[in-house]
C-alpha cells in the first residue's frame, strides 16, 4: 500500500465544455487551451513530487482524454456522484483504497507546485486533515488520512462561494477534527482571476504561462 496518493479531478478538454466562465474573454478554443495547459502543469508538478496519481475524469469518455494525461496516472477512473461533494468524496475514497492518505486537488490551479504537494503529505503525518485555501474563499486541496471521514463537509455545501472554506473549517472544528492549513493558492475561474494571476505568475507553471503569453487580448 502506498503511503499517499493524489486524486486529480479533471474534465475532458472539449472547447465550450471547460472553463466556461472564461469563454467570454478567451473564446471556447482559448479557454480549452488554457485548461489543458493548467492540467499539464499540475501533472508535471505531481510527477516531480513522486506521489502516485489517480486521475478522475468527467465530461466525456476516457479515450477523449489526452494520452499524455493517462500515461502519468497510476489509476484513471470516471468520477462518480451526483454533485461536486459526492465526486470529491469518491476521489478521496479512491485514494484510501490503495494508500494510507489521500490528497484531493482541482485542475485549474497554476500556483500548485510539487512543494505544496509534499507539504500536504508531510502535514498528514502530524494530523488527520489538511486544507490549502483558495484566494477566492474556497479551497483547492483537501487531504485526509485513511479512516477519517469528511462527509460532513461534502454534503449540503453551497459550492462556488467565498464562504466555502470558512464553512468547511466550522464543520470540521465542530467535529473536533484538527486541520492544518497550507498557504493560499489562486485558481483561475474568471477574467478577474486571469488578470490577478498574470500580475504575479508562478514561474513553474510553464504551459499556463506560455498559453497566456500567446493570447492576443490584453490581460
Amino acid at each position: 500500500m502506498n503511503p499517499t496518493m493524489i486524486a486529480l479531478m479533471v474534465r475532458v478538454p472539449l472547447p465550450g465544455k471547460v472553463k466556461t466562465r472564461l469563454i467570454p474573454r478567451l473564446g471556447p478554443a482559448g479557454a480549452c487551451r488554457l485548461y489543458q495547459a493548467m492540467v499539464e502543469d499540475i501533472l508535471d508538478q505531481i510527477a516531480a513530487s513522486g506521489i502516485p496519481l489517480s486521475l478522475l475524469y468527467t465530461g466525456g469518455e476516457v479515450d477523449q482524454l489526452p494520452k499524455s494525461w493517462q500515461e502519468k496516472a497510476a489509476v484513471c477512473l470516471a468520477q462518480q456522484g451526483q454533485d461536486l461533494g459526492a465526486r470529491m468524496q469518491h476521489g478521496l475514497i479512491t485514494c484510501h483504497q490503495c494508500a494510507e492518505s489521500g490528497i484531493l486537488i482541482g485542475s485549474d490551479i497554476p500556483d500548485m507546485t510539487s512543494t505544496v504537494l509534499v507539504q500536504a503529505r508531510e502535514a498528514l503525518s502530524r494530523g488527520p486533515v489538511v486544507l490549502a485555501p483558495a484566494k477566492d474563499g474556497g479551497y483547492c486541496l483537501l487531504a485526509t488520512i485513511r479512516g477519517v471521514s469528511v462527509q460532513s463537509v461534502m454534503t449540503e455545501m453551497t459550492w462556488s462561494t467565498d464562504q466555502v472554506l470558512a464553512e468547511t473549517l466550522r464543520r470540521l472544528h465542530a467535529e473536533g477534527q484538527e486541520v492544518a492549513l497550507l498557504p493560499a493558492l489562486r485558481d483561475l475561474d474568471t477574467a478577474e482571476d486571469l488578470c490577478a494571476y498574470w500580475q504575479s505568475p508562478n514561474p513553474e507553471a510553464l504551459h499556463t504561462n506560455q498559453v497566456l503569453a500567446s493570447l492576443t487580448y490584453p490581460l
